[in-house]
């Protein structure tokens, strides 16, 4: 899907995007956030899962009704999601370098 094209729409917050929802622009958001067109937000794991259900992926979808349904799979999402966003930098560096 292309950035602002379709179903989804990417901003950086730092560019007053989020301002509108009460996300400051100086202040990190640590974590993705989804804003639905209802108002509803969503972070962390369980928007990556909704984006990926709202691109038409089978696995977001079974991903997305598992996290809201089985507590279990929603703490070790959670877990998982955090543990990536902690090490973003070198797994940045990595998968950059592996694309080389």
């Amino acid at each position: 899907m292309i950035s602002g094209k379709g179903r989804l729409e990417f901003a950086a917050v730092q560019s007053g995007a989020g301002a509108d929802y009460g996300f400051p622009a100086n202040q990190p958001m640590g974590a993705l956030h989804l804003i639905e067109e209802n108002g509803r937000v969503r972070r962390g794991a369980e928007a990556v899962f909704r984006m990926m259900m709202l691109c038409d992926s089978f696995s977001g979808s079974v991903a997305s009704r598992m996290y809201e349904k089985v507590t279990l799979f929603r703490i070790i999402s959670e877990w998982g999601y955090r543990r990536v966003a902690e090490h973003r930098s070198s797994l940045s560096k990595l998968s950059c370098r592996l694309a080389d």
